[in-house]
């Protein structure tokens, strides 16, 4: 893929690992290029995202990380569906409930006490891979503790044309409409200001 659009998407920040993983496809001038086009982008992306557990979790040899990059796709999917119905407040169908839940079951989590800067009272989770693709639960977990705490009217798809990102809305209006200002928010205004200037010259 485009080596300037993984660095955009690596880049880019949404406030949640869930809504970092669910946001690699980004919308270019020339159509939609998804970060995720191959093994090797899928795990490009874990490393520089600082998934959980990644060093311990991370596929080893070629056909593990085929198996990651498969379900890397089909989760963003189960995960886009969980967004769409959390925003729309419909009630969220087995099938993604069962997506979700297969890739939980994909480690053993638990967690541990680790020292912090006034003694050892941080727990940190830990995780026990039982699967080439058990890197991506904590993932799940980000998407569901995402969707039981944001105001759903906050969580939002962007708008651009052809955008397929999602957003929480933390301005304090409410009424941002862009993903991201590097991005659509740009793009938008352009569009905007080439619509005036083509005005003022079809006027003159």
């Amino acid at each position: 893929m485009d080596a300037d659009i993984l660095q955009i998407v690596l880049r880019e920040r949404f406030g949640s690992l869930a809504l970092d993983f669910v946001n690699t496809v980004v919308v270019t001038r020339s159509g939609p290029v998804d970060a995720f086009s191959g093994a090797g982008d899928v795990e490009a992306w874990m490393e520089r995202a600082g998934t959980p557990a990644w060093s311990d979790l991370q596929p080893r040899g070629v056909s593990e990380r085929r198996v990651l990059h498969t379900e890397a796709l089909q989760l963003r999917v189960s995960i886009d569906t969980l967004l769409g119905d959390t925003a729309a407040g419909r009630t969220v169908e087995g099938p993604t409930l069962h997506a979700l839940n297969r890739v939980l079951g994909w480690t053993r989590s638990s967690s541990r006490v680790v020292a912090g800067a006034r003694g050892p009272h941080t727990l940190e989770p830990t995780y026990e891979g039982l699967h080439p693709a058990a890197s991506l639960a904590p993932i799940v977990e980000d998407a569901i503790r995402l969707v039981s705490s944001v105001d759903r009217s906050r969580l939002r798809r962007c708008r651009a044309e052809g955008c397929l990102r999602w957003f929480v809305d933390t301005s304090k209006g409410g009424r941002r409409t862009w993903c991201s200002m590097a991005t659509c928010g740009n793009r938008a205004k352009a569009a905007r200001y080439r619509a005036r200037h083509e005005g003022d010259i079809d006027a003159a």
